[in-house]
């Protein structure tokens, strides 16, 4: 298993463009699959012992993630920094705390031999415990990411280029609503492949917009509501918007694809409710509604825009040009 330092590089992006084109093929091509140990709790905080009375360390598939191209003409028009995307509470502990790396899962080009798959292992946070990847300076924003570039000889994957995201302007000149179609690919934790990664599809529509913030397990942000079932393990997967068929009493050919966020989780089958006290309390259960909440692209292009980020990619490209 090779260890990857997360350091930015420039990638050539001509064939992840094609994702827009292909539909589902490519759109699994753009995935990882996420591994890392645990430390489960109980209910009351205590750490799971074993008969010795030792913590209980499990290693595990936590999540999905996928690859995004960000573009930086000063390497060439058709250059991009690559990096590696997560719903950042795939990368938390049972406490809450970061773990110290997680293990990035990825199909092989070369599909001759038994195993078809192989591990790159990224470092996610310091000595600390301080997150090392890109995330948002508000907390509750459930977006991080990593500068990652895997052998493009070895690994077959893609990444999604920022041209595809579905950003605001994006939203408004398509006239998206509630009702279009979504789809996500991600890791479904009962059933992952075992000679090779096979990511779960799954179909839904867009539910609900909202100009409002709402509340989700990792505090009040922007999201978008949709009706598509999601379970543990689907965390970090990419969701498409598909612009195409029948839409606005017209027919596009084909699909339209733009990443339209990253699935974070779901509700579950709880309300708040105030007493006559003003005392707040839950009723429900923890059924899962089928109901998810993305994040938007926005959110990954924000953080991509971003300060830390850009002086990153400054620091790489003064590399790339030194005098050898």
């Amino acid at each position: 298993m090779k260890r990857i330092a997360i350091t930015a590089v420039v990638f050539f992006l001509v064939s992840a463009l094609s994702v827009a084109a292909q539909g589902i093929d490519q759109e699994k091509k753009t995935v990882g699959f996420l591994f890392g140990t645990i430390h489960p709790r109980n209910q009351n905080g205590v750490p799971v012992t074993d008969q010795a009375g030792k913590p209980l360390s499990i290693e595990l598939a936590l999540g999905t993630a996928f690859f995004v191209g960000y573009p930086d003409p000063r390497r060439g028009p058709t250059n991009s920094f690559i990096y590696l995307v997560t719903a950042k509470h795939v990368l938390e502990d049972a406490d809450g705390t970061f773990l110290k790396e997680v293990k990035v899962r990825l199909n092989l080009k070369d599909a001759s031999g038994g195993k078809q798959w192989d591990y790159l292992s990224l470092q996610v946070s310091d000595l600390n415990g301080n997150l090392l990847w890109f995330h948002d300076t508000d907390a509750a924003t459930d977006v991080a990411i990593a500068p990652l570039l895997p052998d493009q000889k070895k690994f077959d994957f893609l990444a999604i280029p920022t041209v595809m995201f579905a950003d605001d302007p994006l939203l408004k000149s398509e006239k998206v609503v509630e009702g279009d179609s979504l789809n996500f690919v991600g890791l479904m934790s009962q059933y992952y492949g075992d000679s090779k990664n096979y990511p779960v599809v799954r179909r839904g529509t867009l539910a609900l917009m909202t100009d409002e913030e709402i509340d989700t397990p990792t505090g009040r942000q922007h999201a978008f509501i949709a009706e598509l079932a999601s379970w543990p393990g689907n965390s970090g997967s990419p969701v498409f918007l598909n612009l195409g068929g029948f839409r606005e009493g017209a027919v596009i050919a084909g699909m339209n694809l733009h990443l339209l966020g990253i699935l974070s989780g779901s509700f579950l089958n709880k309300v708040k409710g105030t007493t006559v006290d003003t005392a707040s309390i839950m009723s429900g259960n923890d059924l899962n509604t089928g109901i998810s909440f993305i994040i938007p692209a926005g959110q990954i292009k924000k953080i991509l825009d971003s300060q830390p980020a850009q002086q990153y990619r400054d620091m790489q490209i003064e590399k790339l040009l030194a005098p050898k």
